[in-house]
């Protein structure tokens, strides 16, 4: 199977630049993207390959920062977890100073760089302390000249959707079978300093053994895994893996605003999966403009083509606005370098304070 823009050779070539990104790294992204703490084992049935070649070659693509499987805040912990985006206008020339100090915080999930009349696109988390992130630590930077927030209200569209279409339908259902249980129902239980330990080490590294988990804890390998298993049905994380865009066929990026209803939203997002494969993420927020959509693109040029792609399939769909990301900074708790290839991890606070265990 030839994935679009590589060469026979499995090299991507696009620009002349050579990545050393072959069809089967492509297809171990990809099963981990379906299946992100899968054995080894199992991911090498799927791919006919046995488990220390796997091993070897995901140790590479992280070591040179182009793919990390991560934790994130799942999308029922908006109840407990409020999460905006805040839109950033800093004074001339501080916009790289202001990006770097902000992507120490936990509470900064994501930092993009856009064209338009805001330099900065921020999604923040902070438990119930939304109004403090806003008036304390985003008040004390004198460089931020205004902002704007927009308040989360649902996610229809996770990131972790979001995959590289380089298996064969068999393979995908085998590995989808594999994946994590999906969130239950009711609230999703409190954050506990041990279950923050545990989330902090998945952000950093989520295929980390049991043992890894406990020790970043202070627990047994099988408290551990009873933890992150509570964590994942009650649907206060996901795991997901991500890619050094750009180094993997995706230069370019656009965050699009609009207005829709809800429930066309979520009656198309499993269709929207396959039909506009470049679509990475959809929320809908509080105000007149109630929905952003993130989108990846091998060129820019292909932003209209996406968008009436988007409009045949929510016929409701009114599109507003759109910001070219010329960079991002930081990728739900993960720093990029200049390149856009993993660098670093700040792991995002979920820890509510009057929370034990």
């Amino acid at each position: 199977m030839q994935h679009s823009g590589i060469a026979a050779d499995g090299r991507d070539r696009r620009g002349g630049r050579d990545r050393g990104v072959d069809e089967f790294d492509l297809q171990l992204i990809n099963a981990l993207q379906l299946a992100p703490r899968a054995p080894w084992a199992r991911l090498g049935e799927v791919l006919g390959a046995d488990a220390t070649t796997l091993a070897r070659r995901w140790d590479r693509l992280t070591g040179a920062g182009l793919a990390r499987v991560t934790a994130f805040p799942a999308a029922p912990s908006l109840s407990r977890q409020p999460m905006a985006y805040l839109e950033l206008t800093c004074r001339n020339g501080t916009v790289a100073e202001v990006s770097r100090a902000l992507a120490q915080d936990p509470g900064t999930l994501s930092i993009q760089f856009t064209a338009g009349r805001h330099q900065l696109l921020l999604t923040v988390s902070r438990p119930h302390e939304l109004a403090g992130y806003l008036l304390d630590w985003i008040g004390s930077f004198p460089d931020v000249a205004a902002y704007e927030t927009h308040v989360i209200t649902r996610i229809p569209f996770q990131a972790s959707r979001w995959h590289l279409h380089a298996l064969a339908p068999g393979q995908r259902r085998a590995l989808q079978a594999m994946a994590a249980p999906s969130p239950g129902p009711g609230a999703p239980p409190p954050v506990s300093e041990a279950d923050q330990a545990i989330i902090g080490a998945l952000a950093a590294d989520g295929r980390a053994s049991y043992g890894a988990l406990g020790r970043a804890a202070g627990v047994s390998a099988s408290t551990a895994a009873r933890r992150l298993d509570r964590l994942l049905r009650g649907g206060v994380v996901g795991l997901r893996c991500d890619v050094a865009r750009r180094e993997l066929g995706w230069p370019a990026a656009a965050v699009l605003w609009g207005s829709v209803a809800y429930e066309e939203l979520e009656r198309a997002a499993a269709d929207l999966q396959e039909t506009v494969p470049e679509l990475r993420f959809c929320s809908t927020v509080a105000g007149s403009e109630n929905a952003l959509l993130v989108v990846w693109l091998r060129a820019i040029a292909d932003l209209p083509e996406v968008e009436r792609r988007l409009e045949a399939r929510l016929p409701g769909l009114r599109l507003t606005d759109r910001r070219i990301v010329l960079r991002t900074m930081k990728l739900m708790g993960q720093v990029l370098d200049g390149e856009g290839r993993y660098a670093g991890t700040v792991p995002p606070s979920m820890r509510e304070p009057d929370a034990r265990g």
